[in-house]
């Protein structure tokens, strides 16, 4: 079960991929690239500073303070966070004063409710709710799926030697955590005292746009979420995600060399103590960064394409061999075309590609132009054969491209993926390899559907939960509609209204005049149903949730939206 597939509300299943020759091959064994011993263990840095490190993918990180203690990201799991507070709760016992959220991805928030005591504030820098919004309901399917190749979900046990960054990502039985948003933002820098202990936040947007980092200035210990650790950042990452602020990420790693600190506690991967070692990391890691960056910049001012400079941009061989850039994690040749994205967009400054064919088209046209399928099959094989998996796989994808019902072709993919993903060192790139090899060989069934309860749900903002639904709007039906729908909130006093034009919807703040249907509830009701568990027949009969219309109209509703 995969992190994204943790956050997500909405779900989709995967189509099998049927084939029929040759057998799986033997799996490979799994790399040796991965040699971080991730037993669970808590790791005392300073007298007030302790990380949970190895129970999780991410780490959890608590400062003592007077009169209890404050929690910085909570791992994915509230299992997990559970045994680590069993472990803090024994070394500082006392409240949980503050919890602090270097950003909103889910392996660091999803433990939140474990942590949190009741009344006590969460902090998050200014952009963390609305990327937490973002994750969780626009982007989740597309997310989730894809997370789930990258982070090898489904693998047998040592087919992924972990994820680079941390152990196997943990996913609890039963449902999805309570997603907890954060009560307290800032912008720029804040700083307060909590328990005796300065705490100096500071917006510092890198592996993600809400990224923060903890500075605690009394005790020269820094906490810089996710814009560091034991591996070659993610500059772009396989699963997708908005293409990365990279100068952003140099300029925050600048701003914490300037505070000189004396140890550095990141959310993935051990801490590393001593002024010296603790500045040349940071100093070497802002220098891989900014390497690739202007590289990047250089090569397009000379005219280069982003597949150009990928197969020529390398770092420097100072920087290529240092442990915190060894490409396990990310990779420069993805950094590379995700810098060009973040710069240029998807053209490639190639007229050819302005207007290309239909990838089906070019690839029929391309195995006429190499003899026929019958050639480029023979082709692809003699490849295999002959170690060239990269190739073997290319031509392969124009077989199926062509015809997706070609078994022939797709054992060949198959068996060429798993070539890949054997060699393969990055954990991220052998897991997107092997999952792929499995679901073409039909023996990979995706990511199951999350189980989503009122517990899950209840922080999430409702205009959230509903911001999705005119994205979900199904084409099929609604193609000619043209109607409104009200949704009309007792507890919080909150009205929206789903306007739908001919399969285009807009949701907007506010009921203003009659609509054709309408939902009155309390936002906790319309969540049960909106979760599953209010039934529709439930919903009307035990008046938790009125409807103007009948149950014939109720499920019409639910014909309009795209099921995950």
């Amino acid at each position: 079960m995969t992190l994204i597939r943790r956050m997500c509300v909405v779900t989709i299943v995967l189509a099998l991929a049927a084939c029929a020759e040759p057998k799986a091959p033997p799996a490979p064994a799994a790399p040796t690239t991965d040699a971080t011993d991730w037993t669970p263990r808590v790791i005392k840095v300073h007298e007030r500073v302790y990380c949970a490190f190895g129970y999780a993918l991410a780490n959890s990180i608590m400062v003592v303070v007077d009169g209890g203690k404050v929690i910085v990201d909570t791992t994915e799991s509230a299992e997990a966070a559970r045994t680590i507070r069993a472990e803090f709760d024994r070394i500082a016992p006392g409240p949980v004063l503050a919890v602090i959220y270097t950003h909103t991805h889910p392996d660091h928030i999803l433990g939140a409710s474990v942590f949190r005591d009741a009344g006590q504030d969460i902090w998050a820098g200014s952009k963390g709710p609305e990327m937490l919004s973002e994750q969780f309901a626009s982007l989740s399917t597309t997310l989730r799926r894809r997370g789930s190749r990258q982070f090898g979900e489904g693998l047998a046990p040592g087919r992924v030697a972990g994820n680079a960054i941390g152990p196997r990502l943990r996913a609890d039985d039963g449902a999805v955590p309570p997603l907890l948003y954060p009560t307290k933002t800032f912008a720029g820098t804040h700083r307060m005292d909590i328990g005796g202990v300065t705490f100096e936040l500071v917006e510092a947007p890198g592996e993600t746009h809400d990224q923060i980092f903890v500075w605690l200035p009394d005790l020269r210990v820094l906490l810089p979420g996710d814009n560091i650790y034991r591996a070659f950042p993610n500059l772009y990452a396989l699963r997708g995600v908005q293409p990365r602020p990279v100068r952003e990420w140099i300029g925050s790693l600048d701003l914490m060399r300037e505070r000189k600190p004396e140890a550095l506690v990141p959310s993935h991967t051990e801490p590393i103590t001593g002024a010296l070692r603790v500045m040349e990391t940071l100093t070497a890691y802002r220098d891989a960064i900014a390497w690739v960056h202007d590289s990047v910049i250089r090569m397009a001012n000379e005219g280069n394409s982003p597949d150009e400079m990928a197969a020529e941009i390398r770092l420097p061989e100072h920087l290529r061999d240092h442990p915190y850039l060894q490409e396990t994690y990310g990779t420069v040749e993805w950094s590379v075309r995700g810098v060009y994205v973040r710069y240029f967009g998807w053209f490639d400054d190639n007229p050819a590609n302005i207007h290309p064919l239909h990838p089906a088209e070019t690839s029929r046209r391309t195995i006429d132009l190499m003899g026929g399928r019958d050639a480029v099959t023979k082709a692809a094989r003699a490849a295999l054969e002959a170690g060239e998996a990269q190739w073997a796989a290319q031509l392969a994808t124009h077989l199926m491209n062509a015809d997706p019902a070609d078994t022939s072709a797709r054992a060949i993919a198959a068996d060429a993926f798993e070539e890949l993903g054997a060699r393969e060192t990055n954990m991220n790139a052998r897991g997107y390899y092997l999952v792929s090899a499995a679901q073409l060989r039909g023996d990979w069934k995706g990511p199951g559907k999350p189980q989503i309860d009122a517990r899950t749900l209840a922080d999430v903002p409702i205009d959230v939960l509903l911001s999705t639904f005119p994205e979900r709007l199904d084409p099929a039906t609604t193609g000619e509609l043209v109607k409104s729908i009200a949704f009309r909130f007792s507890d919080s006093g909150k009205s929206f209204t789903l306007m739908i034009r001919n399969g285009v919807g807009e949701l907007r703040a506010g009921v203003d005049g009659p609509t054709g249907l309408a939902f009155d509830a309390t936002e906790a009701d319309f969540k049960a149903f909106l979760s599953g568990e209010l039934g529709p027949a439930q919903a009307l009969a035990s008046g938790r949730l009125r409807f103007t219309g009948s149950l014939t109209e109720l499920i019409a509703f639910s014909s309009y939206l795209i099921k995950p």
